[in-house]
C-alpha cells in the first residue's frame, strides 16, 4: 500500500520553531486594573464585580451583555490578585480618594464555558490588529494621530481598546503612508486608500475616526472597515472620553458581530472541513498557518493530510459553522482565497506524487532525529475513504 511519507525530522523541528503570532498586538482579555479606596473586603468584592463584568463584555465583544446575562458570583471565576499603591490618587464620584490599583486576573477558560453554556457568543484571544486613523481638528490645528505621539486623546483611544480588548496598530503616517492616504480620505472613511495604506500594518480591519472642536463641543464620524462590510457612524459629545469611549464601544460591538462565535455542543457534532493552503513553502510558514488556524476561536482541532515544496493541505475539525471558519478568514485576511487547481480532478487539493516537505534550510535538531526516519502523515486507504465520503475543501493562498 502506499503511504504518504514525511520525514520526522520535519516535525520534531516544528516543536522548537518560534511560534509566530499572527497578531503583533496581544490582548490580555482576563486581567483588569481596578483603582480602589483601600484593601478591605467590601473594596475587593466591588472591584472582583467590576472587572467581571469588563471581562464578560470584552470576551462577548458586547457591550451590553450583562443587561442580559445572569451574573455569577465573580469571586469564583478569580485566579488571583495584588495591590499596587497610586502615586497620584485621583477621587470617585463620592469624593474618596483611590489610593490602590487592585490586579485582578480572571479564569478566561471558566468565564468563556459560562457565556457559550448560557447561549453567549465568545470572541477569544485570537484578534486581529485594528490599524486606527484618527484625524484631529482642535481649532487652528489639524493633524493624524501617530504611533509615537503623546496625546490625551490617543491616550484615552488606548484606554478605550484595552477595555474592550481590541488589539490596535497606530500609523507613523509619514511620507509613505501620506503618498496612499489623505486627511480627506481619513475624514471620509474612504476604504480603497485606507486599505491600501493598512496593508503596511495589517490584514485585518480599519477604524477611522474624524474629530472636530467646533468651540462648543466634539463632533465626529468614524468607519470600521473589514473584508465583510463595513460600518459608519457619527458621534457629539462636549467631553471627548465619552465620544471617543462610545466611538470605541460601537466598533468593538460590530468587530464582535464578526468574530464572535457560538460553539457546537458535543464532539459527534464537530463538522470537517480540508484547507488547501498555497505559498507554504517553509518550515517557519507552515507553522504559522498551523498556529493560526489552532488560534480559531471556530476551530477545535488542525491537523496535516499533506504537504509538499510549496503547498499544504490541511484538516480542520470545527466547533462552530463552516460559515464562522469562513467568515474569520475573510476578515482576518492572513490567507486569501483563491480558485482550485484545475488539473486536479480527481481529488481536490491533494497531490498524489509526493508529500515530502523539501526545503533547503539548516536543521538545529539532527541530534534529536530518532533511529526511525519516516512517519506516517496520512495513508492513502484513509484519504481515499474520506473522498467516498466528501469533506469540503476550501483553497487559499498565504499571504507573506
Amino acid at each position: 500500500m502506499f503511504k504518504f511519507i514525511a520525514k520526522i525530522f520535519f516535525f520534531v523541528s516544528l516543536l522548537f520553531i518560534f511560534n509566530q503570532a499572527i497578531a503583533a498586538h496581544v490582548v490580555s482579555l482576563y486581567d483588569v486594573d481596578v483603582l480602589v479606596v483601600d484593601e478591605s473586603a467590601s473594596s475587593r468584592w466591588g472591584a472582583f464585580k467590576q472587572g467581571l463584568d469588563e471581562v464578560f463584555v470584552r470576551i462577548s465583544g458586547d457591550s451590553i451583555v450583562m443587561d442580559k446575562l445572569k451574573r455569577p458570583a465573580a469571586a469564583t471565576f478569580v485566579k488571583q490578585y495584588s495591590y499596587d499603591p497610586v502615586d497620584e490618587p485621583t477621587t470617585n464620584e463620592d469624593g474618596q480618594q483611590l489610593t490602590h490599583r487592585m490586579k485582578i486576573q480572571y479564569n478566561g477558560s471558566a468565564m468563556e464555558k459560562y457565556l457559550l453554556d448560557n447561549g453567549f457568543p465568545v470572541w477569544s484571544a485570537h484578534r486581529p490588529d485594528v490599524v486606527i486613523w484618527l484625524a484631529v481638528r482642535d481649532g487652528r490645528n489639524e493633524y493624524v494621530l501617530k504611533e509615537n505621539d503623546q496625546s490625551l486623546l490617543k491616550a484615552t483611544a488606548d484606554e478605550a481598546l484595552i477595555r474592550r480588548g481590541v488589539a490596535q496598530r497606530w500609523p507613523l503616517y509619514d511620507s509613505k503612508d501620506r503618498k496612499l492616504l489623505s486627511v480627506a480620505d481619513i475624514r471620509g472613511g474612504f476604504k480603497e486608500p485606507v486599505t491600501n495604506a493598512s496593508k503596511r500594518y495589517s490584514r485585518g480591519p480599519a477604524l477611522t475616526g474624524s474629530l472636530i472642536w467646533n468651540g462648543k463641543k466634539w463632533q465626529s464620524s468614524w468607519s470600521l472597515l473589514m473584508e465583510s462590510g463595513n460600518r459608519y457612524w457619527s458621534l457629539e459629545e462636549k467631553d471627548y472620553k465619552v465620544l471617543i469611549n462610545k466611538a470605541v464601544d460601537q466598533a468593538a460591538d460590530a468587530l464582535g458581530v464578526v468574530f464572535a462565535i457560538r460553539g457546537s455542543v458535543g464532539k459527534q457534532q464537530l463538522v470537517t472541513v480540508w484547507l488547501a493552503v498555497q505559498a507554504v513553502n517553509s518550515i517557519e510558514k507552515y507553522h504559522r498557518v498551523e498556529s493560526y488556524l489552532t488560534g480559531l476561536n471556530a476551530v477545535e482541532s488542525a491537523k496535516i493530510l499533506q504537504v509538499d515544496g510549496q503547498n499544504a493541505l490541511f484538516e480542520a475539525s470545527l466547533r462552530s459553522s463552516e460559515d464562522d471558519l469562513l467568515n474569520l478568514i475573510e476578515n482576518d485576511a492572513e490567507l486569501v482565497k483563491v480558485d482550485p487547481p484545475v488539473e486536479n480532478k480527481s481529488s481536490p487539493g491533494i497531490d498524489h506524487s509526493s508529500t515530502e516537505l523539501e526545503i533547503d534550510i539548516e536543521q538545529p535538531l539532527e541530534k534529536a532525529v530518532s533511529e526511525s526516519e519516516e512517519t506516517v502523515v496520512e495513508s492513502e486507504d484513509e484519504l481515499l475513504a474520506k473522498q467516498r465520503n466528501p469533506v469540503p475543501v476550501y483553497y487559499y493562498k498565504l499571504i507573506h
